[in-house]
This record gives structure tokens, sequence and C-alpha cells, in this order.
């Protein structure tokens, strides 16, 4: 049986979810002409259309006293759709479990260049990207927001493919772990370590142009199709960015150098930091870091700073974070692998990986 309410909205049952919306709002006096849900694995997903004349940003008011009224498991989030000339309200209904990171590598089917494992999206599906087609990363979020287990993460898919792995930690204690593997080049923990690492990969990229430009190759991604040639992937995972940047500005510049030219010569950077400032995230760095991550902030300013739109900020559980890269125009929410036990984790990486697979060309470097 149809029951038609107040603004012109119908529903088939009357405490329907579009029903409970419907009346929340107009206890707010938001006038509203029709309300399309869809139900998705971990969140639902409302459509809003208001009346003439009642602006979007009244609901952007009220999103907090929505998700207690709807018990939502998190600060619903809110995006005007302008296609279809709506409101879409974003309200958990589920708790996202993180998957391990071993179930997310028995998994992994697809042929990455260079391969890193983000964890689960809010449809339940499996995240995988290719950072050299990002291909430069940052990464921020508070203490105890997930980081470095996200970072774990990156470096563990990392170390299954074929990638050279140069690492800096200035809190000396994250990545010394990582020494045992033959593909992880170097650990340095120094803003002058730093600057040489930056320095030796800039002489790699440049002597790598100089070969794709005899071989006639756009990008050192094709030499694996081209016998004789191997270029394999080269990433610079950098921890704790702003104690680095704050000790010498010049490695900005140095830096931002090799993120612009380096993704043809198959060179990407990850960048993390739990102080998303605009002295530590400048402008030059964001212009050649198109991926970002947000991962819980302690404000929509620090959000800015790392995604250029805030909701990050409205993040509460561990883990879970916020993507924005070349192939999505609005952040996609995303929940970590769960590494219990990361020395296990690599010990198992380790025995598996067939060690001939870090043996490098000439052509590799």
């Amino acid at each position: 049986m149809n029951q038609a309410l107040k603004g012109g909205v119908n529903f088939q049952v009357y405490n329907s979810k579009e029903s409970k919306l419907f009346n929340i709002l107009k206890s707010f006096k938001i006038s509203v002409s029709s309300i399309t849900l869809e139900s998705g694995k971990f969140f639902d997903y409302y459509y809003i259309k208001l009346s003439p004349g009642v602006r979007f940003s009244k609901i952007d008011r009220i999103l907090l006293d929505i998700g207690l009224a709807l018990g939502a498991q998190s600060i619903p989030g809110g995006s005007i759709i302008l296609k279809k000339g709506a409101y879409k309200l974003s309200v958990q209904v589920r708790e996202i479990k993180s998957p391990t990171f071993s179930k997310m590598l028995n998994d992994y089917n697809k042929d990455y260049y260079m391969p890193i494992f983000f964890g689960v999206s809010e449809s339940g599906r499996f995240i995988y990207k290719d950072l050299n087609k990002i291909p430069n990363l940052i990464v921020g979020g508070t203490t105890g927001s997930g980081k470095s287990v996200l970072l774990h993460s990156f470096i563990m898919s990392l170390l299954k493919s074929n990638t050279s792995i140069y690492l800096c930690d200035p809190k000396v204690v994250e990545f010394d772990r990582y020494k045992v593997f033959k593909n992880v080049k170097a650990v340095v923990n120094s803003v002058d370590e730093m600057s040489a690492i930056i320095k030796d990969l800039t002489a790699i990229m440049n002597k790598r142009f100089s070969i794709l430009r005899k071989k006639r190759l756009r990008a050192a991604s094709e030499s694996r199709s081209t016998s004789g040639l191997t270029m394999p992937p080269i990433c610079l995972v950098i921890d704790e960015w702003a104690d680095l940047v704050l000790q010498e500005k010049g490695l900005q510049k140095e830096l931002s150098v090799l993120a612009q030219k380096g993704r043809a010569a198959g060179i990407s950077i990850i960048l993390a930091t739990q102080r998303p400032s605009a002295s530590v995230i400048s402008g030059l760095i964001k212009a050649n870091f198109p991926g970002r991550v947000a991962l819980r902030v302690a404000s929509a300013v620090d959000s800015r700073v790392i995604l250029d739109k805030s909701g990050a900020e409205k993040i509460d559980s561990i883990g879970t974070g916020l993507i924005v890269d070349a192939t999505s125009s609005e952040p996609m929410l995303f929940r970590a692998p769960n590494i219990e036990n990361i020395d296990k984790e690599l010990e198992s990486l380790r025995l598996k990986k067939n060690t001939t697979s870090s043996m490098f060309s000439f052509f590799g470097f």
C-alpha cells in the first residue's frame, strides 16, 4: 500500500528508511520533493531532491544529527550530484571489516607494473592500484589513524613485485625490518642520507631517459615487452616527511623534480606525514603528487590540505581513509588491510619470494 507524505513524497511503507529520513529532514524544516534509496553492502545511499528554494547546505549542517537519528556507524557524508540534481547522503549501516593482507595477496591476479594494496572499498571490493599510473602519493593522518599499517601494506605488496624499494624512516623504528629483502636497496634515517638517495634516483632517472630515447620507448613500463631490456619499477617511500622538510627546506625542490619527471622512468614516490600543514605539504609538493590518501585527521583544514576537500575529519575509526587520484573526481572510502603481525607476514613473504626475481639487468640499475 502506498503511503503519501506531505511534501509530495510517496513511500510504499510508512516506516521505511526513506520515510524515516523524510521525517528527520521535516523536523529540521527542510522541505523535500523526493528521496531515492540505494542499499549497498556497508552503506545506504539516499538521493535527496529538495523543494525549490531550499539550500543543500542546510543538510550539511545536520549530518551528525541525521547519523544519530538513523543509528549510523559513523558520521554520514554528503555530496551534490549535479547530473541528478540531487544531494547524495551516504549512511554507514554496517562496520567495514578489514581484510587480512594475506587474503588480499592470495586474491591478487592483476598484471600491474607497480602494485599497491589499499584494502576494501565501501562496496566490499578489494582495492588494488598501479602506483606507476598515479604516480606519486601523499598519505596523511594523525597518530593512531592507521597510517603506518597502510604504509606496510604498500611496501609488502611492492615486495611481491619486482620493485626496487628505497625507504626513509626518520623515526628509525619502522623500516629496518625490510633490510633482509634483496629488492630493498636502502633504508635511511637522516636528511643527508635522504638527499643522497634523491640525487641517486635522479641520476638513474636521467640514465633511463637516455635509454628510452634510443629505444624509442615512451615509458619504462613498456620495457617489459621489449626483449633484452628490463627497467624494474622503483619506489621511494618516505615516512614522517615533516621531520625531514622542517630540517632542510631544499628537500622539497629536489623531491619535486624527481616526482615531476620520474613516472616515465618507472619511479614513483609515497610521501607520508602526520602533520598535514601547508608548510609540510606545500603547493609545489601537491602539484606533483596527484594521488592523495587521508586517514583520520584533526580538522577540516587538515583534510583540505591533503584532499583539497573536507571529509577526513569525520573519520572516526582506525584504518579507514579517503582516496583521491586521477581516476576519481570524488574521494573513495576504504578500509586498510589488517596486519596482525608484520614480522610474521614478512617472514612468510621472504620464504615465498623467488630470489631470482630481485636480480636486475644492467638497464634496471
